[in-house]
């Protein structure tokens, strides 16, 4: 029996086979996944990890979509998504548990309304509670990763463990998990009273100024990392590189450490952009300015 296949048989929600991955990256860019799954359980999981290592396939887990670029001619395969397996969450007292699939937004919009602050300068980041601990994701000088009391995780053998903060390393958009060959599964996060009433004004207000700021076309969030002690998209700008376009894609009139989807853009014209950002900026400042987003996936088929 193929791989494929055995996917199939294994997994109660049938697996989509070449799925654009343009329908599941914040930017609508990317080339088919040749097998994207949707495992509902651990055991299902494991299953499916084991036939990656039985077949030798590439395997690539996706989050939410957001700091993602998909090259065109896609990934090749196994995706795995956790969004029915790791969308859950549970307060209990002071803390709350939630899945990796748990979008940051709501977690925050439930936190508030129990009172519970901590996870307010995450409310207008796009993204999902297991890309933010992979990203150690922050905002407004605070980052996910001073919540953090323990995450579970499941490595490619298909072994559960539960790891305590003191275990962990996180720093400026980094965390351990970037160097571990791991699946993050949930995290268990330390939250502390709060004033709901003033908790919800506070993201009001922070979400105004991101509104502000930040572009309303597609986008993969902020593509490069902010050297130390600037901001890379004020660098950016200075380079007078606001509104340039490559095909469809354009770097933001609004910010210009964003590159937006104006129309049917392909990933090569966003990776052309980024070529033209960075030698720009290597060249006139002498600065390598690093990747925040992700890129996967193959320029073609062929």
């Amino acid at each position: 029996m193929s791989w494929k296949k055995e996917l199939f048989h294994i997994l109660r929600t049938p697996p989509l086979l070449e799925e654009p991955m343009s329908r599941h990256t914040s930017i609508g860019i990317g080339g088919p996944a040749e097998c994207l799954v949707f495992p509902e359980t651990c055991d299902e999981l494991r299953k499916v990890l084991e036939l990656v290592k039985q077949f030798s396939l590439p395997f690539f887990v996706l989050g939410a979509g957001t700091n993602l670029l998909v090259r065109d001619g896609g990934i090749r395969g196994i995706v795995l998504s956790l969004s029915s397996l790791c969308s859950g969450y549970q307060f209990s007292g002071r803390t709350v548990y939630a899945g990796a699939a748990v979008p940051l937004p709501v977690l925050v919009r439930k936190s508030i309304e129990r009172n519970l602050q901590g996870l307010e300068f995450a409310a207008g980041i796009p993204g999902s509670i297991g890309g933010a601990l992979y990203m150690n994701a922050g905002a407004y000088g605070s980052s996910i990763g001073e919540l953090v009391l323990q995450v579970e995780t499941m490595d490619y053998s298909g072994n559960l463990k539960v790891r305590t903060r003191k275990e962990l390393d996180f720093s400026y958009r980094w965390s351990t998990f970037q160097q571990e060959k791991i699946i993050i599964l949930g995290g268990l996060f330390q939250l502390s009273p709060g004033n709901g009433a003033e908790l919800k004004e506070l993201v009001r207000k922070n979400q105004r100024e991101r509104r502000s700021k930040q572009p309303l076309l597609p986008s993969a969030g902020s593509i490069f990392r902010n050297p130390p002690g600037m901001a890379a998209g004020k660098i950016i700008e200075n380079m007078g590189v606001k509104g340039l376009m490559a095909g469809g894609a354009m770097v933001s009139p609004e910010h210009a450490n964003f590159i937006v989807n104006v129309k049917n853009a392909t990933a090569s014209d966003v990776l052309s952009l980024i070529e033209v950002i960075q030698k720009k900026v290597r060249s006139e400042l002498k600065i390598d300015l690093e990747l925040e987003i992700k890129i996967v996936g193959e320029n073609s088929r062929e």
